[in-house]
Formats: C-alpha cells, sequence, structure tokens
C-alpha cells in the first residue's frame, strides 16, 4: 500500500518568494510539517528538486501516495548555476508518471491549466490540502497563521534534504496580502485579501529551529511590504498604513543579536514600497534604520515602482509618482546608505515592468530620464531589473490584450541597453570600487577559462574571476574591474607567483606589458621583489597581494 509522499520542488520565483537555489521557499518546509502535524512520520515523506528528475527523464519512482509538486515562475528571470521548472515540464512530469497522484500548488497552479486526470491543482494553500488530505478530507483553502506558526518549525527537518545543504538562504515569510487601500493592476497579493500577519516569536521561533537544523542563512523577503510589518490598518495617508517601528523592533532586534552572536551568516530582506516611505517618511526612516542596523551589509531593499510614466502609473494604478519614487531611493541611501565592511548597509533596487496598460514610446525614456536623475544626484541603486510584464489569473490585467508594437519594442530594448550601460555601469563602479572584498562567493560555473561565482545572499553581485577555481568551492573576491552587471573579480589573497598571465594583465595598473615582464621574473622570492611591477596598483589592491 503506498503510504509514502513525495515534495517536488520545482523551485519558485513569485512577487514576493523566491525559492531558487541558494534560496529555499517555504513551500517544502509548510508542506514538511503540516504532513507531519497530519500523522505522517518524517521517514515517509521524501524531499526531491527538479534537477533529480531532469537526471531520470522525468520519471518518478519510489510509488508515492500522493506527489506535492510546487514551482514555477510567475515573475520570470535569470539564475546563475540552477534552472527553474518550466510549465512545460511540471506537465510533463505528470503526464509522464500517469499512475502517480499529483496535487499541484503555489502560484503557477493558477496558471496551470486543465486536462490532467492524475492531478488536482489547488487555488489556495497546498499546505492545507497535504494536512487535511492525510485525514480524509483534501480541503482546496486557505491556511491560518496560526497552523504555519506549528508546520514552519515541524517542517524545518526538510532543509537537510536540499541538494545543496547546508549552503541554502531560506526565505522567511511575515506576512501575506497588501496592505495597501488599492492595488497595482498586476498585484497577485491583493488577490489573497486580508492581510494575515506572523508574530514575531513566531517567526523567530521558526528560525531558531532552521538555525538548529544547520541553516545560517536568512531572507526575511515573503511580504509585500517589509514597512508594514503590523502596521496597524489604522490610519492611511495616499492609501498607505502607517508603519508600526515597535513591531519591526521586536522581529529584527534578536534577528541582530543572533547575527551578533554568530548564529546567523546572513540576514537580508526584500520588498518596501515606495509609497509607503514617501506617504510616512518619519515612520519609515525608523524602520529602516531598525533593519538596516540587523542585516548583512550589502543588502537590498526591492522597490516596485515598475513605471514613472505617469500614464502608466494612472493607468496601472501604481505605488508613487516619479517624484515619490526618487524621494524614496533618496531615503533610503540617507538612512542606509552608510558602508560597514566596504559595502552600504541597504541599497534600494527598483523593479521596472515592461509591458503596463499605457505603455508607449515615450514610457522609456521617461524611465531613463528618471534613472538619470538619480544617478544625477549621486544616489545609489544596487540592482534594477526590467521584466516583461506576465498578468496573473484574478487582477485586473489578466485576459486583456495589451498590444505592443515592433517600434515600441524596438524602442524598448534601444533604452534597456542605455540602462545597462549609462545608468547600471557607474552604479556598479560607485557601490564596488576596486579593492572592495566580496566574501565567501560560491563558485557555481566554470566557462571559458573564468570561474562565475556568488555569495549566498539577496541580489548579490556576479564575481567573474579570470581563474579556474574549483566548482561549489567558497572564496573571498577582490573586485578589479567592472562588467555589465558583474563585476571582474580576483580570490584572495592575490597570488602573483601563480595567477595566470590573462588575470595579472586586467589588474589595474599592471596592464598586459607588466603582466609579461612578471610571468618572465617570476617565481618572485619575496614581495620587496616583486614590488617594482607594483608601482601604479592602488594600495587597497597592492595589499591584498601575496606570493
Amino acid at each position: 500500500m503506498k503510504k509514502k509522499h513525495l515534495i517536488l520542488d520545482c523551485f519558485v520565483d513569485e512577487p514576493a518568494c523566491l525559492g531558487v537555489p541558494p534560496f529555499i521557499s517555504p513551500y517544502p518546509r509548510y508542506i514538511f510539517g503540516a504532513l507531519v502535524d497530519s500523522g505522517a512520520e518524517p521517514s515517509d515523506i521524501d524531499y526531491a528538486t527538479i534537477d533529480s528528475l531532469r537526471n531520470s527523464g522525468y520519471a518518478i519512482e519510489g510509488g508515492y501516495a500522493t506527489v506535492f509538486l510546487i514551482g514555477g515562475a510567475v515573475v520570470p528571470g535569470r539564475y546563475l548555476g540552477s534552472r527553474i521548472g518550466t510549465l512545460a515540464e511540471m506537465r510533463r512530469i505528470i503526464a509522464g508518471n500517469p499512475s502517480t497522484r499529483f496535487a499541484v500548488g503555489g502560484l503557477i497552479s493558477r496558471v496551470f491549466g486543465e486536462g490532467h486526470p492524475n492531478a488536482v491543482i489547488i487555488s489556495w494553500d497546498i499546505e492545507k490540502y497535504a494536512h487535511s488530505s492525510l485525514r480524509g478530507g483534501g480541503t482546496d483553502g486557505p491556511r491560518t497563521a496560526g497552523e504555519i506558526s506549528r508546520w514552519s518549525v515541524l517542517g524545518a527537518d526538510v532543509v537537510r534534504r536540499h541538494p545543496d545543504f547546508p549552503d541554502v538562504i531560506c526565505e522567511i515569510e511575515t506576512y501575506r496580502g497588501c496592505p495597501r487601500l488599492g492595488h497595482c493592476s498586476f498585484c497577485s497579493e491583493g488577490l489573497i485579501g486580508r492581510v494575515e500577519f506572523r508574530d514575531e516569536e513566531d517567526i523567530i521561533s521558526e528560525i531558531e529551529t532552521l538555525i538548529k537544523n544547520g541553516v545560517s542563512r536568512f531572507r526575511i523577503g515573503r511580504q509585500a511590504d517589509i514597512l508594514l510589518y503590523k502596521t496597524r490598518m489604522e490610519s492611511f495617508a495616499g492609501g498607505f498604513p502607517v508603519p508600526n517601528p515597535q513591531a519591526v523592533k521586536n522581529l529584527f532586534r534578536p534577528l541582530a543579536e543572533m547575527r551578533g552572536a554568530g548564529l546567523i551568516r546572513i540576514l537580508n530582506v526584500d520588498n518596501a514600497n515606495p509609497g509607503t516611505i514617501v506617504n510616512h517618511p518619519d515612520e519609515s526612516s525608523e524602520v529602516l534604520s531598525v533593519i538596516s542596523g540587523a542585516v548583512t551589509p550589502g543588502d537590498t531593499l526591492a522597490l516596485g515602482i515598475e513605471s514613472f510614466d505617469p500614464e502608466v502609473i494612472a493607468k496601472n494604478s501604481l505605488k508613487v509618482d516619479r517624484a515619490g519614487a526618487v524621494a524614496a531611493v533618496g531615503i533610503i541611501n540617507e538612512v542606509c546608505g552608510s558602508r560597514h565592511e566596504g559595502l552600504p548597509a541597504i541599497l534600494p533596487g527598483i523593479n521596472l515592468i515592461h509591458g503596463l496598460e499605457g505603455e508607449s514610446m515615450k514610457t522609456f525614456e521617461e524611465n531613463f530620464s528618471a534613472l538619470a536623475e538619480i544617478l544625477g544626484k549621486g544616489l545609489l541603486v544596487k540592482r534594477i531589473n526590467i521584466r516583461r510584464l506576465l498578468p496573473f489569473p484574478g487582477t485586473p490585467l489578466y485576459g486583456r490584450v495589451i498590444r505592443t508594437s515592433k517600434s515600441v519594442e524596438n524602442r524598448y530594448e534601444y533604452y534597456k541597453k542605455r540602462i545597462r550601460e549609462e545608468i547600471e555601469g557607474p552604479m556598479l563602479k560607485k557601490i564596488y570600487p576596486p579593492g572592495t572584498v566580496l566574501k565567501d562567493c560560491r563558485v557555481l560555473e566554470i566557462k571559458s577559462g573564468y570561474s562565475y561565482g556568488k555569495q549566498i545572499a539577496s541580489y548579490s553581485i556576479t564575481s567573474k574571476m579570470p581563474v579556474t577555481l574549483e566548482k561549489g568551492k567558497f572564496y573571498d573576491a577582490a573586485v578589479i574591474s567592472h562588467r555589465e552587471r558583474s563585476v571582474l573579480a580576483l580570490p584572495v589573497p592575490i597570488s602573483l607567483n601563480t595567477l595566470p598571465e590573462k588575470a595579472l594583465a586586467l589588474i589595474p595598473g599592471i596592464g598586459p606589458r607588466r603582466a609579461a615582464d612578471i610571468i618572465l621574473q617570476r617565481p618572485f622570492a619575496s614581495m620587496d621583489e616583486a614590488s617594482a611591477h607594483l608601482k601604479s596598483v592602488a594600495p587597497e589592491l597592492a595589499g591584498m597581494m601575496s606570493l
């Protein structure tokens, strides 16, 4: 008799949730905990990722009673070292295993479609369905914060089964739903209805349990706006409720203590609403100050600005106009921009969406102009995400036909390139000047003599290192120059006696001629002997060199 259950993680990238390696989303932990809470033995629950199925031709072995399938990119993106499960792959998995019963959950379920006789598509919470299905029910409904307080703790053990464990970062939920009175035309969080907050004690308990299970990296990221955690929803300005700084302090002060004690190696946040900041600048600044004092330096606070075009803003009920967006960026820079361990504590990230209603030829010029204004003011933005609209079922935009002409599409590509070169390029140079050390970069890919590494952290920059390193290993990387959306870096210490010539030539102050001389004259017996070749190298980099 079938009794085992499989949690099949096809990875998720949703507007308020990330679960693409090295991130692990709450979904597997909640499902695991719900099954245990309902009487299943942990030994009767397996966990696998889509990567393992790709290696087996998508065949599922083991005779499971139910496979709980989660995943899909509601917001598509690129991921170094990982490949998110596509809708086509998930349909292929279900069709290719006809004797297996599937339950499909996550936001992807709403676009999954019918015609799968061996699958039940869960509209609400797959963890709620998992809990009730073992008790003879199979409820397709919403779970509660109280249930999550139990399931998140009971399910923490599943992280040990992740193929990258312990080198993972856990996405932590604080609440769901959007506290704003109105919602953007594409907002999936607004579909949830009532905003439901998790208690600080429950969140801390979950993190403590994950720490006991060997996790040391966390992102407080599964929410629409971290600034509005536990807002009382009583007083509004511009449609945005007043933040509750004390609740944020109650949450982040214990986290800061755990980081100070070495229990947390990485602490990040995600998602803030620029409308909250400009409508409640004093309370928002207080909250930002608390968070910036707790997180790991180099963090990113993602702002859903979406467009700077007044017509697009009006037609899609966006959160803030151009002046407000620039002001929000300025406040984050002022409160959180001081450097610690060589990096700004927190910088804003800007999300833009292509394909919204009202978009025209001038939209992209408006976006570029606003970003140029931010750069011109000396403000910093950690990263700019420009993504195509993917309307979600149930939102006002879903089902509408928004035609994009070839001329508009060409304009979009033209300005996207200009933003990358003329805005993001200069920003990178200011954020990561030569000599900046990025600690614990894990090598994810090796290609054409270059090793590509990233920190296990939120929106971490890619370090392109012109040396062949060991995949999966960690290195401290010193920035030497900049590329599009990445930095050129070298492992620290920078070894003059072993670096290949092409790597030496890329170091500012050395160049091809001196690199050739170094190759001819090494090995050096001492740094004094090598110093004649390093006179033009910046002191920050020269101080990291060894033999």
